[in-house]
Order: C-alpha cells, then structure tokens, then sequence
C-alpha cells in the first residue's frame, strides 16, 4: 500500500540510569495528556475553545455554478460539492487521505487494488459496491463534459473483484493516480440510472436541501460514516465581486470567505472578523524562449535567454520581496518552481540575495555587456508584479516593453502558440504533488505521454526529464519526494524558468467559526466547527 508522507517515531530501548527511564516516562506521560485528548473533548486554542457544534455557517463565494458531474474544475465548485460527494480519496488536515477507499496495495506497477470501506451508503439509500466505481470511472472516460473526465482518462481499465473490492488497471506506472481521485467522485450506478444523473446522489457529510445559482443550502448527514458533522447547516451564497462579499461579511450575512486580494483594510478585525492568510499553492514566475537561436520580441541577433548565464542574471538583478511589496502584492518570494505544501519541496533551496553587480557580471560574460531589449508578454490581472519587474531589470540594463493582454484567452493562445519569447504567468497546481507542475511545465514535450503540455517554449533537459520519469514510476512516497526534491534543484541550476512569488489569499471568518486553511484555498464544511472564548464555555 503506498502511504503519504507521515511522521514517524522510533523507539529504541539501550540500558540507562533509571533516573533517565523516570524523567522518559514522566515527560511521556505530560505530552500524553497535553496533545492526545479523547474524542469529543473540544480542543483549546489560545484563548478560545475550537471543536464545537455549531446549527449553521454561510459561506460566501463568487458563484454557484452547478452539481457534480458537470462542473468546472474551480475551486468553490469543487469545495461545495465535496461536501456532497466523495472519491476513494480525500483532502483531510492537509493531507491525501483513505476515503471510499479504506486500504490499496500495488500488486504491480500497474495495478492498483482498492479495498472499499464497509457499510457506507448513498444520500439515495444505496450501499456503497465496487460496480459504483467503475460505473463512474467508466461514465466519466465516455463524457467529456464531466469535471473529473481527464482524471478517469488516466485509468485503463477497471475490474470488479467482488462487492468491496475493486482494481484499477493503467496504461503506465502512476504512483499520483490516488491524488487525484480526490476530485473523481463516486455515484450510485443503480440511482443514477434510476433517477437521472441531475439528482445523482453522493456519500458525503452533507446532503442537498436546497439550490440555486443564488444560494445552496446543505444539511448534515446524520448517517455519515465518518460522523456526523459539527456544523449542522452549510449556507453558500454568490456573490457578485470581492467588494460586495467582503461588505456581506462586515453586514453580518456571512461568516467565512476567501479573498485573492487584499481588497479589506484591517478595521474588519474590530467587526468580529478575524483574517488568516495562507497559500493556494499558486505561484507566479517568468519564462524564457532557451532554445531557439534567434528569439522573438528580442533586439539582439542572438537569443539571450539560451545562455544560463542571462537566465541566472534576471534571476539575480531582481529582489522579489522588494518588488511585490512595490507591487502592492501580499504575496511572498518564493524559492523553486513549488510551495512549501507540495510534495517534494526542497527545504534546503533558498532564493539568492539579489546582486545587481554579479548579474551585469553574467550579462558581461554572456555577450551582452550593455544588457539587450525585450517584451514581457502578461496578462492585464497580473500586471503590476511585471511592472516592477520592468523596473528592476532596467538597472542592469536589460530594457523591458510590457505586453499587456486584456483578454486572459488572447494571453494564453499567445504563450501556447510560441509567440513569446519572455513571459510572467500565475498557476495553481492541481493536486499536491509537485510533479503536476514539473511535468507540465519544465519536462520535454511528449505528445504521447503527455508531459511537457504546458512547455510553451520546447525546453529540454535530458537529464531533468530522467529524474522526472523517474519520480512518475516511484510508488515509495519518500523516494518519490527525494527525486522530486533533486529535480528542484536542478531547475534552480539551469533555471528554464525563474520563480518569483507564491499566491496569498485571504479568508475571512467570524470569531465563532472554527477554521483551518486547506490546500488551494479550499474551505471543507466538514472541516468546520464552532468556536468560543474559554471564559463563555464551561471549564
């Protein structure tokens, strides 16, 4: 069975003085009682009591698109319908979890054996069988239209051993196939057939009583088998912009939200409001045309960014604290091409002191003494990081002319066409494993494979290519993280792309809201709950 990263403890007995075995257990014992507390027993922070039922939270969010399966894959569609539905895996605490699925083993690389779990029902009645998996699997491979197509695309085949067991079959080893059936969720075949797919009907904490593209109301699942949720009601409200939400969180007419910006100022604390940021795992960088002899929007004869040497002067001519912070931007500087909540980040890169003279050095030594012009290609919402990036890397001579795109589709089909030869883009990864961006972004084109599928510049690196193939045949999750970990580094050294910043976003929730950031800017209701003062709640 292959398990995600969790921390481990070894215990080793040697012979010792037995007032170290006393102080051993006493200690033992204190850390016992402090952090392991029974079940049910409210959890304390600081001066509030966390954990706590709660009959109802509204939630706010910019739209209510629809009901798996035919949804986008964004981020508040897939937090409210993971409320209502499941997959064999889950986020929980941060993490990819056992969901429907209870256990799995690799009989080989190419199998995945999932043991369901037992006596888990359908909102419609149903009990949970493995026909319903490879129902869905099977449904979602022949529906384009259906959000988690593309993920069931990556499963070959899917064989029913008996009721509770069921084996995926692909085409290649995919040690991160079960991070993303996170977002495949699982319907009842005999409901589905029986009541037609826009009232199919999911396993998860909360059930439909209402909803509209207005407002979604969610009721807690009393048979839920993993218990029943704290909160009793979830209420999802649209809004129209950022503006009007943050105002419905100072009126009093919702209690939690997420804002990309901060478009708040801090007297919203004094409303009973309480801010948390956190990273979405997105993250902004600049990339390069490394490879062709002759670069568009580019004033020299010879390409500039095939030479490492200019790659690691733009690199290090720019500050990044100092340019988002000149930005206007809340986002942090970041180190690698990845966040620190994703698998195979390598804590021991750090981003370079900038050093304006070593990159005139580099520029020297690359053939570009007097520096050379460019365009910046980006898009009009992400304008004022390149702005300053402009800015920075005229000091060293190096003579930016923005491209602005207003139209986030023209922008794309620009960069996806070749026409770019210098570009700043944003992205959000799409499970926690940072293969997903390495693969896309930084391995060679492979039409087959279809790795390299977001490499708008034809970069290629044997040597990274191996180590990324590598990690996509590891199923031991530690290995996997060291490679992944190797690979960071050497994008680092060979920079196809220079990152810049990881995304912070804002929730907002009500003082009585028990809250924890989840990867992407998820909020999970079933990972809500009350929350009051110490001093309100019996002691």
């Amino acid at each position: 069975m292959e398990r995600l990263p969790i921390l481990k403890s070894v215990v080793k007995w040697f012979p010792i003085y037995a007032v170290f075995i006393f102080l051993f257990g006493f200690l033992l014992a204190l850390y016992a009682l402090l952090y392991f507390q029974p079940p049910g027993v409210p959890l304390r922070a600081a001066d509030y009591v966390e954990n706590l039922p709660k009959d109802q939270v509204r939630i706010g969010v910019d739209s209510i698109t629809g009901l798996y399966p035919n949804i986008p894959f964004a981020n508040e569609t897939l937090s409210l319908n993971s409320g209502i539905f499941e997959g064999l895996t889950a986020i929980r605490q941060g993490r990819v979890q056992p969901s429907l699925a209870e256990s799995w083993t690799n009989p080989d690389p190419l199998t995945w054996r999932i043991k369901l779990r037992s006596n888990v029902k359908f909102h419609s009645g149903q009990i949970l069988k493995a026909s319903d998996v490879r129902y869905t699997i099977e449904e979602a491979k022949k529906n384009e239209d259906w959000v988690s197509s593309f993920i069931a695309a990556r499963v070959d085949s899917v064989k029913v051993v008996d009721d509770s067991t069921v084996e995926l079959k692909t085409a290649k080893p995919d040690p991160t196939l079960l991070h993303w059936m996170v977002f495949l969720f699982i319907l009842s075949e005999e409901q589905v057939k029986k009541d037609g797919l826009d009232k199919a009907s999911g396993t998860g904490p909360y059930k439909v009583s209402s909803f509209s593209k207005e407002e979604a109301v969610l009721e807690a699942n009393t048979g839920y088998w993993d218990g029943v949720p704290k909160v009793k009601k979830l209420i999802y409200t649209a809004f129209k912009d950022e503006e009007s939400l943050v105002r419905g969180l100072e009126d009093g007419k919702i209690d939690i939200s997420f804002v990309i910006e901060k478009v708040f100022d801090e007297g919203i604390k004094n409303k009973g409001l309480r801010i948390i940021p956190a990273s979405n795992s997105g993250l902004g960088y600049i990339g390069f045309d490394a490879t062709s002899i002759k670069a568009k929007y580019v004033s020299s004869e010879k390409n500039p960014f095939a030479d490492v040497k200019v790659r690691k002067a733009i690199l290090l001519a720019l500050d990044a604290e100092k340019l988002l912070k000149d930005a206007g931007s809340e986002n942090a500087a970041l180190s690698q091409f990845a966040t620190e909540d994703l698998v195979g980040f390598n804590s021991q890169l750090k981003r370079p002191a900038p050093n304006k003279i070593e990159a005139k050095k580099l520029l020297g030594e690359a053939g570009f003494p007097d520096g050379f012009e460019v365009t910046l290609d980006t898009a009009d919402f992400a304008k004022k990081i390149p702005e300053q990036i402009k800015l920075q890397l005229a000091e060293v001579g190096v003579m930016v002319k923005l491209n602005v795109v207003a139209e986030s589709e023209d922008f794309y089909n620009k960069l996806f066409s070749g026409d770019t030869s210098f570009y700043y883009l944003n992205y959000v990864a799409d499970t926690i494993d940072s293969t997903d961006l390495l693969n896309s972004f930084i391995h060679t084109v492979d039409k087959k494979t279809g790795k390299g599928s977001n490499n708008m510049t034809a970069y290629s690196n044997e040597k990274i290519d191996k180590l990324l193939d590598r990690a996509s045949a590891e199923f031991d999750s530690r290995q996997r993280a060291k490679i992944i970990s190797q690979v960071h580094a050497e994008v680092m050294d060979e920079l196809p792309l220079v990152p810049i910043d990881k995304t912070i976003v804002f929730f907002i929730v009500r003082d009585d809201v028990s809250f924890k950031p989840a990867p992407f800017g998820f909020i999970f209701g079933f990972e809500l709950s009350g929350r009051q003062k110490a001093s309100n709640t019996t002691q």
